[in-house]
């Protein structure tokens, strides 16, 4: 009698609830989504603020910025223990956490700034502390997307969290640029506080249960599990070389990027308002990227995607040190600047996760990015030192060339590895 069973009804829609065909139909997603892009929102106001409260109101100079630079970005060695901490402990509890940390954080430099008492000792504590906190929210976040969407779904996750990047980069730089000419770069501080406030609720909203972390009898030591993920990164033929090419552009990038605000407003002149406007002209660029990095990487291959971006923009780090001539012709060189790593930057970031979640095992995802951002981001903050000190002591746009120069190294690493040649979804590998 089991064979006269009808078969016209099968268990197909199971999947449509757990696997939607569009990601903007999973719920859990989109709240990551939100929480995700007012977060972007808030710390590109940030961008904008944070260098002129050294500058501006506290008078910082080329070492100075070139210091502060280098604590903001010491917390990058945290994301090796972030790692272990976001595949020992539940993900979500992380980022709310975090954010809600960095809320008090800000807070603190605006009532600081009312009463008087910041300084750039307490400025530069307080970014450390918060930056930290961010390390552990992006770790999490990160390694959480691959549970919430499936394998199937990592290169479009992946997109439209890039995409929150690029339109929180507009609006983020324009309504910041807007509020420093209004209000003290302190106060704007604010706007990101309620940010990471809504980051936090969004994070709290979100339903799917996470695995059980592992018993305590099967959890290796906290530095057993942190080498677990550095021999991964190290051996696999397609992280390997994605790390070192990230450090090396962070390195001298990080130079250009701390300079950036006193080259434009000491060096060649131009309005601290100026500062926001430039950086939201790569926003409508971003957007493109966004837009186009799952394209990309469906026409020319996920590696490629990842390859030529990188050629194009770190090239273009050159217009910077270059940037001479009249007010319209300063504007318009660094402007083209930040447009072509506003096109290139999220084509390239995009593949390059996509490559690395893809060779991740699952079990290993957060301890694996954690590694693969430690390792690329750990030169930032001696490239932010000795940059404000070569600065001070060649110049600052001898010290932009040779960091525009030092970006074209990573181009060759790329190159001559086989990023360029791998074009499908990877497979974890056996090491």
């Amino acid at each position: 009698m089991a064979s006269d069973t009808p078969t016209t009804e099968t268990p197909a829609p199971a999947p449509a609830v757990d696997k939607p065909p569009s990601l903007w139909k999973n719920r859990d997603f989109l709240k990551l989504w939100l929480g995700y892009t007012t977060s972007q929102l808030g710390s590109q106001i940030t961008v904008v603020a944070m260098p002129l409260v050294a500058i501006v109101i506290l008078g910082a100079n080329e070492a100075e910025v070139g210091t502060l630079g280098a604590v903001s970005r010491l917390p990058f060695l945290l994301f090796l223990f972030a790692g272990f901490w976001a595949d020992r402990f539940r993900k979500r509890p992380t980022m709310i956490a975090a954010d809600v940390g960095r809320a008090l954080l800000l807070f603190l430099i605006v009532v600081m700034y009312l009463t008087g008492t910041l300084t750039l000792f307490w400025l530069g504590t307080i970014t450390f502390f918060s930056v930290s906190m961010f390390v552990f929210f992006e770790v999490a976040n990160m390694s959480h997307l691959p549970f919430l969407v499936g394998r199937e779904h990592l290169g479009d996750g992946n997109a439209k969290l890039q995409l929150s990047n690029s339109v929180s980069r507009i609006a983020g730089n324009s309504i910041g640029s807007a509020l420093v000419s209004v209000f003290a770069a302190a106060l704007v501080l604010v706007v990101d506080v309620v940010t990471f406030l809504v980051s936090a609720v969004s994070c709290a909203l979100i339903r799917k249960p996470e695995p059980e972390p592992a018993s305590e009898g099967d959890r290796p030591s906290v530095f057993s599990s942190i080498a677990e993920g550095l021999r991964w990164v190290w051996r696999d033929r397609l992280i390997r070389p994605s790390v070192l090419a990230a450090g090396c552009y962070m390195f001298f990038y990080t130079g250009i990027e701390v300079l950036l605000p006193l080259w434009m407003v000491d060096g060649l002149g131009l309005s601290p308002y100026w500062l926001g406007i430039l950086l939201a002209v790569g926003g409508p660029g971003a957007i493109l990227g966004s837009l186009l990095a799952t394209r990309s990487m469906k026409w020319i291959g996920i590696g490629p995607a990842f390859f030529w971006p990188t050629v194009v923009g770190n090239l273009s780090l050159f217009l910077v040190a270059l940037a001479t001539g009249p007010t319209w012709l300063l504007l318009v060189m660094i402007g083209a600047t930040q447009f072509l790593l506003g096109i290139t930057g999220p084509i390239a970031m995009v593949a390059s996760a996509t490559l690395r979640m893809g060779a991740t095992p699952q079990q290993l995802q957060g301890r694996v990015m954690a590694s693969q951002r430690a390792v690329a981001l750990s030169l930032a903050p001696l490239g932010a030192l000795l940059t404000g000190l070569l600065a001070a002591g060649i110049g600052m746009r001898a010290t932009l060339l040779i960091c525009a120069a030092g970006a074209v190294v990573p181009i060759f690493v790329l190159a001559l590895s086989p990023v360029l040649k791998t074009k499908g979804m990877p497979e974890p590998q056996e090491h």
